[in-house]
Order: structure tokens, then C-alpha cells, then sequence
């Protein structure tokens, strides 16, 4: 036990010398040196052993040990030497670990490492791959195969730099006063930059400029970009790509679909099943012409085409000019179609031998022939498609240049007097347009549909038995149509969006007005209560249900009051009438102040809850809960106090000013800072230090008297006793083996202690210098003055003074 005594001792004296001082260590290098050698074996292994030094020599054993300071170790995993506090040096035998320190200049070798230092200021090392060099807090820089930083700790804000190499490609990464951070790459070059809050960068990801409301983002498969009224976005996986500059640009492409519109004057659309065009931008292109070859299927073509203003007159010809292989055996079939209208025309330029195709108007009127098939459209009818072997019911005049086109067959009807009259008739609807799209009406059987267009797409009057609507573009629409039971209404503006929908038992309403945000929502259901929501953001917002009504002014001033409802009844089912309506104040804000029916608070000073059984208040720092089991007291925990049906408890500082514990029978505990009575579950304490401390359990006891001048620990496994703090009289005894030490002035004037193994025990003064005396089961003895004369007596019988055999 004088191990642990004298260890605290140590310990207090690492703690008190720079560690730069010690060394760095390997516990399995180390370990070997810890091995106590004592009594006979001692003996044995010690050719030297006096007051100045020590001389071990045994099989791969050798040491020197001098003065106290001084210490050499050749052992089997190592070389070690010392001279305390000065010096200290360690090599490992087996691979390349050392170490060395003079005063506080420290170098470690261990692998193909090396680390040295001037403690605590400047560390820097290196190995086969990296190096680094530090200087705190001034200065730090690492670097390696693939990295390099430097910075100033001193000043974190100040400056950072990180360069990063990923096989052929560096990056370099700085950040200025922690607000500016760049990034430079060599194959992306300047990729990433940030001012914060104004501006972050990256070149592949994303550009955001916060204070003009500006949002970029471009990543490998996904770009988008903000601005505003400005969006757009790229989609590279999906090929979806979208432009809009709302509310007159939109540009649109996916596969299988293209949108254009640039309002009012350019309109495109395009998907799988059909397409559409108008173009009214007379001035966007002059006039064209163009010849190329073209090869299909080993096929040379001469293509032709020419636009005046745009495509006001568009022409497009194919001549095949040289013919490909031919495989007589495969000969190209022939299909011959009926005629019939179809919304996207099923043929083109690219798959024809032989092709005239013409436009007028920008596209309103197309006329196209392509090998033995031809189409003509006046938009916004469909495409009539026919084929020359069965046109006999087809009157196309003149036939270079149709102004007049007539099909009409049992089931079919399409008739076009360009640019005075369209019309497209079958067996369940009929369409017809006159000056082009001044006028156009559309007829059908399905739901009884019956249309009106002027000026189409802009203006436009429809209904049927499922729907009915108007627009007038792009300042208005309208429609009103079903879904299932369910009648829906929307209306729609520049500024406004308004919407309504009505069910057997329920209806909903919402209102918008935009950029003010005039919100309004009106809802009544079986499912739900009755509701009506008003928002004027930020400066009005009111809620009404049939439970409660809900108001708030500039964020700051809100109310609600609330009506009591019988629990039984539910929203499914009608509530029962109740003539006399009571209503209750739920909760008031004006603030700083806020109250309910339970509470009142001064935000953020005061908050105060009550009920029937008790209340809760917190109040510049006092904190208190009340009810009728105890209470809750708190202020900063300076002052602390709870009671409940079982205990009371007064306390300061969790207990370490003062503590007062109270069981309804009996006074658990009462100190004031260390001193009082503490009688917990395992344990009675009387606690009136310095004067008397004393402490009992099951089995155990301490007692302390006067300012450590006797002090007894004493349970079942040991018993300790100590006479001013062990100054003047220590003893430890483990009583399941009786081993035990005790020391008188700390070993100056006696100590005795005992070690287990070969029952040795060791007796003397002053630590053993003035005199010493050893003795063993096996008949060892040695008696010592002033570590000078000694007689020893071996196991064997042998007798030696001063190490000379008799």
C-alpha cells in the first residue's frame, strides 16, 4: 500500500514540470524495465549495489543506475539513457523506433517517420510520403503526395490554404478573414468562390446571389437557374430541358414533346400524337434558300428549300438523284391507306423518294405531298391524310396551288376554301373555322360538346355536360367541370387565382391575389369543421371554425377564442343546437405580452401557468410549481428547495453550500459546505471537519479527527490508519492475506513492509539508507547500514559481508 501512497506524491510532481520534459514511450519497449527485483534474487542478478549506485549484469541484462539521476538499460528489446531532467534517449533493438529529448527539443524515429519538436512552440516532422511544421499559435503547414495546407491559427479568420492532388489534377482551396474562400483546380480551373452573404459560386454545382434574389445551379446531370421571372432548367438523364420568362416566354423540350410560346405573336407544340404552329414574328428572318444531298438506304437526294419572311411563303422539294442497291427480292411494299384526319401527320421529307411540301401564313395552311401520300391542314384543323390511289372523292384546285380542297365520304368530311373557310366533320363531331382562326365553332356527340373560339387560341367559349368554360389569354379563364361527384370552378388571372369545389355534404373555396398575397379559404365538410381563413400577409390574418375564431396583426398583436364542445358528439355527425353559444378567450398577444385562461407571460421575462391543482412561474430567474402534492423552487440554483408527499429538500449550489434533507420521520441530511449529518441509504455521515468526521455502512467504517490527525478506514477487506495525514504514522494492512506497510516520518524513522511472494519482508529507517534489514521464507537474509557495510546470508547458506563470501 505505500506503492499507491508515494504514487500520489508522483503524480503531483509530473503535473507541476512541462510535458516537454518527459518522454515519449512504447509500453512494449518500457514494460521490460518494470520487473521489481528485490531480496535474494537481487542478490543474484546485482554484481554492484550501494548508497551511490546500482550495477545489474545477468543473461541479456544489463543496467547502471547512479545518483538517483543517472540510468542506463541495455535489455533485451532495448537501449535506454537517462539523466533526469536533462536528457533522455530509447532504441528499440528490433526495428527503428527511438527517441530523444535535451531539455524540451524532442525527435522520434519510428517506421520511416520522423517527428521533432521544440515543446510546446514548434512541432514539424516527415516520413517517405508527407511533412509538416507547425508553430503555435503563429503558423501550421502539412503536406503530401496528395495534399498540401498552411494557415495562420493565430488568427483563424485570417488565412487558409489546402492543395489537393488527385493523380494529374491539383486543387487549391483558400478562405480570407473566414468571409472569402476560393477554389482552383487544374482541370476545372476557378470552380468555386463564396462572399459570404453576397455571392457563392461553384462552377459546376450552383451561383447564388441572396441579395438580388439569383439562383444558379449546374450539376453533371442537372442544371436549373433563377432569376426572378427567369427560369430555367436542364435535365440531361431525362433530355428535359425548360425555359420560362413568365408570364410571355416558355420554351420547352422532352423526348417525344417540344413547347414554344413567345406571347402572342409565336405558338409551338409537338408530342407523339399531334402538333401545332403559329407564327406571327414577320420580321424575324429574311429571305432563304437552300440546297443539300441527303442519302437514305444508299438513296442520293437533292433537297430544296426556301422561306420569305419566316416562312409567310415556305417551300420544301426532295429529287432522288441516284438510286441505291436494290434487292429484288425484298421490294418495297406498297401500302395504300384511306383517307383520314389524324392530329400529327404520319409522314415527312426524311423517310420520302420524292417530296413537294408548302406553307402559308407562318404555318396556318401546310400542304404537303410525299411520294404517293399527301396531307393538307388549315390550323387549327387536323391533318387530312390521303393517298393518290384512292383521291377519287378528293378535290384539291388548282392542284400546284390548293385554294380549294373537298373530301366528303359516308363517314368523313373535310373541305378547306383557303383562307375563308375550314371545315372537318365525322360521324360524332364537326369543326369549322372561318378566316383562318377569326372565328372557329367545334361540335361533338362525346358529352355534348359545343366550343366558340375568336381570334383562336385567345378568346374561347366552351361547354358540355361534364365542363363549361371561357378564357380570354392571357388575362383570364375560366372553367367549371366534375370529377366524380365533386363540382369544380376555377378562375384564373394575371394576379389572381380563384378556386371552388362542391360535393354533395361539402364545399371549398380559395381565393389568391398576387404579389399582395391576399389569401382566402372558405371550407365546409362533414369530415372537417366548418372553416373561412383571411390572410393579407403580413398584415392581417383571421381564421373562423366552428370551435373558435383566430386573429393576428403584424405578427405581433394575436387572439383566439374557442367554444366548448359536448366530447360526444364528433364532426361526422350534426352537433345538437345549443342556444346559448359560450365562448372562451383562448390566448392573448400583444406583445411582449401574452395570457391564456391558464397563463400570463411578459416575453421573455415572465412565464406564469396555472390550473386547478396548482400553478408554474418563471420570473427574472425564479422558477417555482405549486400543486397540492409540493413544490418546485429555483433561482439560479442558488436557492433550491422541492417538497413532495414523501421528502422535503433545501438546498444551494446542488447541495455543495448547503443541503437540508427531510423524510417524514426522520432528518436525512443537513451540511453547510462539507460540514453536517448525511444519512443516505448506504451510509451515516457526521461530517464537522476539521474538528470530527465520521462515516458508517454495512461492514465499513472511517473516522476522522482533528485536521487529519488521526484518521481509520476499516471494512472486511483492509484496514488503514494514519497519523497526520500519514505524515507521522502511516499503516495499511489487506486482511484476507495479511500483507501489509507501515512508516513511521514517512519511512524516516521505520518502515516494515511485506510482499507476498517468497514471504519476503523488508524493515529499516530512512527508506532503508540509514539501516535495513531483509528477510525470506527461504532463509534469505540481509541486514545493511548506510548501504556501505552489509552481510547477507544465501539461500544456500552462504555468508558475505559487504559481498565478500566467509
Amino acid at each position: 500500500m505505500a506503492v499507491n501512497f508515494y504514487r500520489k506524491f508522483l503524480v503531483f510532481l509530473i503535473f507541476t514540470i512541462p510535458y516537454g520534459m518527459y518522454a515519449k514511450t512504447w509500453s512494449d519497449l518500457e514494460s521490460e524495465k518494470e520487473i521489481q527485483v528485490y531480496g535474494s534474487e537481487r542478490s543474484v542478478k546485482f554484481t554492484a549495489s550501494n548508497i551511490f549506485y546500482d550495477v545489474e549484469n545477468w543473461t541479456g541484462h544489463y543496467s547502471v543506475r547512479a545518483l538517483g539521476f543517472y540510468r542506463y538499460y541495455d535489455y533485451p528489446k532495448a537501449k535506454t539513457k537517462s539523466i533526469f531532467p536533462f536528457y533522455y534517449h530509447i532504441q528499440s533493438k528490433s526495428d527503428n523506433r527511438e527517441y530523444k529529448r535535451i531539455l524540451n527539443v524532442n525527435k522520434t524515429i519510428e517506421k520511416n517517420s520522423i517527428d521533432q519538436s521544440v515543446y510546446p512552440f514548434v512541432f514539424w516532422g516527415n516520413d517517405s510520403n508527407s511533412s509538416y511544421l507547425t508553430t503555435i499559435p503563429f503558423f501550421f503547414s502539412n503536406s503530401n503526395e496528395r495534399e498540401s495546407r498552411f494557415g495562420f491559427p493565430v488568427i483563424p479568420i485570417f488565412y487558409y490554404h489546402n492543395r489537393e492532388t488527385t493523380g494529374d489534377n491539383k486543387n487549391h482551396y483558400t478562405r480570407l478573414f473566414t468571409l472569402i474562400h476560393s477554389e482552383i483546380d487544374d482541370k476545372k480551373g476557378f470552380h468555386e468562390f463564396s462572399i459570404f452573404p453576397i455571392v457563392y459560386y461553384s462552377k459546376e454545382n450552383y451561383l447564388f446571389l441572396p441579395l438580388v434574389l439569383f439562383y444558379q445551379n449546374f450539376r453533371s446531370n442537372f442544371n436549373k437557374y433563377w432569376f426572378g421571372p427567369i427560369y430555367y432548367s436542364n435535365h440531361k438523364v431525362k433530355e428535359e430541358r425548360l425555359v420560362v420568362a413568365f408570364p410571355f416566354l416558355a420554351h420547352y423540350r422532352a423526348p417525344g414533346k417540344e413547347f414554344d410560346l413567345f406571347f402572342p405573336l409565336y405558338f409551338n407544340y409537338s408530342n407523339s400524337e399531334e402538333d401545332y404552329h403559329i407564327n406571327l414574328l414577320w420580321y424575324t428572318k429574311t429571305n432563304s434558300a437552300n440546297v443539300n444531298l441527303a442519302s437514305n438506304d444508299g438513296n442520293v437526294y437533292l433537297d430544296f428549300d426556301f422561306g420569305l419572311l419566316y416562312n409567310l411563303v415556305g417551300y420544301s422539294q426532295r429529287t432522288k438523284i441516284l438510286n441505291g442497291s436494290f434487292d429484288p427480292q425484298k421490294p418495297k411494299s406498297i401500302e395504300v391507306d384511306n383517307p383520314k384526319v389524324v392530329k400529327k401527320r404520319e409522314f415527312n421529307r426524311e423517310n420520302s423518294d420524292s417530296f413537294i411540301g408548302y406553307n402559308l401564313l407562318f404555318g396556318i395552311f401546310s400542304y404537303e405531298r410525299a411520294d404517293s401520300k399527301k396531307h393538307i391542314r388549315l390550323l387549327p384543323l387536323a391533318w387530312f391524310t390521303w393517298d393518290e390511289a384512292s383521291d377519287d372523292n378528293v378535290v384539291l384546285l388548282p392542284p400546284f396551288f390548293p385554294i380549294w380542297f373537298s373530301y366528303q365520304s359516308d363517314d368523313l368530311e373535310y373541305k378547306v376554301l383557303f383562307p375563308l373557310y375550314g371545315k372537318q366533320k365525322d360521324r360524332d363531331s364537326e369543326f369549322r373555322a372561318y378566316l383562318l382562326n377569326l372565328y372557329l365553332t367545334e361540335d361533338s356527340k362525346e358529352e355534348n360538346r359545343r366550343e366558340r373560339s375568336y381570334f383562336w387560341p385567345l378568346v374561347n367559349v366552351h361547354e358540355s355536360d361534364k365542363k363549361t368554360g371561357h378564357r380570354f389569354l392571357p388575362f383570364y379563364i375560366h372553367r367549371n367541370y366534375n370529377v366524380g361527384e365533386r363540382n369544380h370552378t376555377e378562375t384564373l388571372t394575371l394576379l389572381s387565382s380563384y378556386q371552388k369545389s362542391t360535393g354533395l355534404s361539402s364545399t371549398e373555396t380559395k381565393f389568391l391575389f398576387w404579389p399582395l398575397w391576399i389569401s382566402y379559404k372558405d371550407r365546409i365538410s362533414p369530415h372537417y369543421e366548418k372553416e373561412k381563413t383571411l390572410w393579407i400577409t403580413p398584415f392581417f390574418y383571421r381564421n373562423m371554425r366552428e370551435s373558435g375564431t383566430r386573429t393576428n396583426l403584424f405578427w405581433f398583436v394575436d387572439w383566439e377564442w374557442y367554444q366548448e364542445r359536448d366530447l360526444s358528439t364528433n364532426f361526422k355527425t350534426k352537433p345538437k343546437i345549443n342556444t346559448e353559444k359560450s365562448e372562451t378567450l383562448s390566448h392573448l398577444l400583444i406583445f411582449p405580452f401574452y395570457k391564456t385562461n391558464t397563463s400570463f407571460s411578459v416575453i421573455p421575462l415572465s412565464f406564469n401557468d396555472w390550473n386547478s391543482d396548482g400553478f408554474t412561474t418563471f420570473t427574472f430567474f425564479n422558477y417555482l410549481k405549486w400543486n397540492r402534492q409540493g413544490h418546485y423552487y429555483n433561482f439560479l440554483f442558488l436557492v433550491e428547495s422541492e417538497n413532495t408527499e414523501s421528502s422535503y429538500e433545501f438546498q444551494s449550489l446542488r447541495g455543495l453550500l448547503w443541503d437540508f434533507q427531510r423524510k417524514p420521520t426522520e432528518i436525512e441530511k443537513l451540511t453547510l459546505l462539507w460540514l453536517g449529518y448525511d444519512d443516505k441509504s448506504y451510509k451515516t455521515i457526521y461530517n464537522f471537519f476539521p474538528i470530527v468526521r465520521t462515516a458508517d455502512a454495512h461492514q465499513e467504517k472511517s473516522r476522522l479527527y482533528g485536521p487529519f490527525v488521526y484518521y481509520l478506514f476499516d471494512s472486511e477487506e483492509e484496514k488503514t490508519e494514519l497519523i497526520l495525514a500519514g505524515l507521522g504514522y502511516y499503516h495499511n494492512r489487506t486482511k484476507s492475506n495479511n500483507q501489509y506497510s507501515t512508516y513511521l516520518l514517512l519511512g524516516v524513522l521505520y518502515q516494515e513492509k511485506t510482499e507476498l511472494e517468497r514471504g519476503f519482508v523488508k524493515r529499516g529507517s530512512l527508506w532503508g539508507w540509514l539501516w535495513e534489514y531483509q528477510t525470506e521464507d527461504n532463509g534469505y537474509e540481509k541486514f545493511s547500514i548506510l548501504k556501505l557495510f552489509s552481510y547477507t546470508k544465501e539461500t544456500d547458506g552462504t555468508k558475505k559481508i559487504m559481498g565478500i563470501s566467509l
